[in-house]
């Protein structure tokens, strides 16, 4: 008995498009992919931060997957909502790839002497609210601009001069294999500046009675990237945001222990960056909440030694 082919559902873009055919590679038996617009591609003028609802970019994918016109639906984590739609299931969760962000500079606008290796009053693009705050924290003088577009597009923007630098995933660069020429690119430390929730990882949905569905996604899933991202996620909810709220978390095992990285907006209103390690994930998400329902209190006045920004290891 031969396998029905499984209609994937996507957003258009380059990336979106290259998350999906990576499932598609591995997903067993016949599979076809599916362009679904959302409403952060048709409302490409609003920016995220003053976006009404949630699942910007999600929502009509969802839709489309509860009508039963697709059989799946691709994700980047980050920006799925927290709360499914009733009768659909986070079926898969892909191996995470790097977590962290770049920076990426035009040469003109380069300060080697600062933390951040930009001239003073730069102006950078960056949209998200934890993007934003973080920018704050490492570099008060910095203007953090609003953009929109996919990578492609902010990368273009800052080559023709619309900002002095942008700030993208590194997870999505890398995918696309997308050389920045000539914009210099530097790592953010991904301790310091922490990611979003779910960033760097792929994820697929489908509608929770689709046994057949499910089988077959089964084999992609990756169970420590699933409990990384399932405690990140569940921090957010504590935090008592959306995928766009000015928070940062990042889950992850080193050796024997978990370690549980938040950046969050303090209870005096300041921007704290906290670690959380323990010996079980469970344990470090459990102290990581305390925190949170204690308002993000500065734990320490210390300022961390470790690198913030240093040139770009090579993704393509």
């Amino acid at each position: 008995m031969s396998r029905r082919v499984l209609k994937i559902g996507t957003r258009g873009s380059k990336l979106a498009m290259e998350q999906a055919r990576r499932v598609a590679e591995k997903l067993p038996g016949p599979s076809q992919v599916t362009v679904v617009r959302t409403s952060g591609d048709r409302f490409k003028d609003i920016p995220l931060a003053e976006q009404s609802g949630i699942g910007f970019f999600t929502k009509e994918i969802e839709n489309e997957l509860l009508a039963k016109n697709i059989d799946l639906a691709v994700h980047s984590l980050k920006d799925l909502p927290t709360g499914l739609a009733p009768g659909l299931r986070l079926a898969a969760i892909l191996e995470r790839d790097e977590a962290s962000d770049l920076l990426l500079i035009r040469p003109d606008a380069q300060h080697r002497e600062n933390e951040l290796p930009l001239k003073n009053g730069s102006r950078v693009g960056a949209s998200a609210m934890r993007r934003k705050a973080l920018l704050k924290v490492y570099r008060e003088d910095l203007i953090a601009a609003p953009i929109r577009g996919n990578v492609p597009t902010r990368v273009d923007k800052a080559r023709h001069g619309d900002y002095d630098a942008v700030i993208l995933s590194r997870a999505g660069l890398a995918r696309l294999a997308y050389k920045v020429d000539p914009l210099l690119a530097f790592d953010l430390n991904p301790r310091r500046w922490i990611c979003a929730p779910g960033q760097g990882v792929i994820a697929v949905e489908a509608r929770a009675e689709d046994e057949q569905v499910l089988q077959r996604l089964a084999g992609l899933d990756h169970m420590e990237t699933r409990a990384c991202v399932t405690a990140e996620r569940a921090l957010l909810v504590t935090f008592g945001g959306g995928c766009h709220a000015p928070f940062g978390a990042w889950a992850r095992r080193q050796d024997d222990d978990y370690q549980v990285m938040v950046a969050a907006p303090g209870n005096q209103a300041d921007y704290q960056v906290e670690h959380f390690r323990a010996g079980s994930l469970d344990q470090a998400q459990k102290q990581a909440e305390q925190w949170i329902r204690a308002g993000c209190p500065a734990i320490s006045n210390e300022k961390s030694q470790e690198w913030i920004c240093r040139p770009a290891r090579p993704w393509c």
